[in-house]
């Protein structure tokens, strides 16, 4: 193997499992804990971005996506149709467009939710009881439900991704 592979597969695994491992315990733990604990959760999410979360997850995630489509293009002659139609392939590319969707709907769904619900949830604590205070913790609560949910289907994206990687080698 040539240093350029290594350095892809090296890129590639570290990102991946920063990335995947990331989500999977945000939608099975931290997100339901955040939710549990009410307008207090929005603390947690407030500390999450300060220390660039949404910045620091989608890069891992554009790494492991570009490295591994690198790798993918080699493994499989130039993504040769006859390669990428075997058990093997498709197995490894069903991966990749799991990881795919999954970064789309991270982007696209968790990452403008997170955004909004961290400073609503901080505004909200500093209102006065009252229907304008009701109206804004209703609304932290819908984006962490929608955080919850795409973070569930993301999450499991990334398994399939994750199993696919780890086994089209033996399919």
């Amino acid at each position: 193997m040539n240093t350029a592979a290594l350095l892809l597969r090296l890129v590639h695994i570290v990102c991946g499992v920063y990335w995947a491992g990331t989500l999977m315990f945000l939608a099975t733990l931290l997100q339901p804990s955040v939710t549990d604990a009410g307008p207090e959760g929005g603390k947690v999410t407030q500390a999450l971005m300060r220390r660039r979360f949404l910045e620091i997850v989608p890069v891992m995630a554009v790494l492991t996506i570009l490295s591994g489509v690198e790798l993918l293009r080699r493994i499989s002659g130039g993504f040769s149709a006859e390669w990428l139609g075997t058990t093997a392939g498709m197995t490894l590319s069903t991966g990749a467009l799991s990881s795919l969707i999954a970064f789309t709907i991270g982007i696209s769904v968790l990452r403008p939710a997170a955004k909004r619900e961290g400073p609503l949830a901080q505004q909200a604590q500093q209102l006065a009881e009252g229907p304008e205070r009701d109206a804004a913790l209703a609304e932290v609560q819908r984006l962490r439900r929608r955080m919850a949910v795409g973070g569930r289907w993301v999450a499991a994206l990334l398994l399939i991704a994750v199993v696919g990687m780890a086994s089209f080698r033996y399919v």
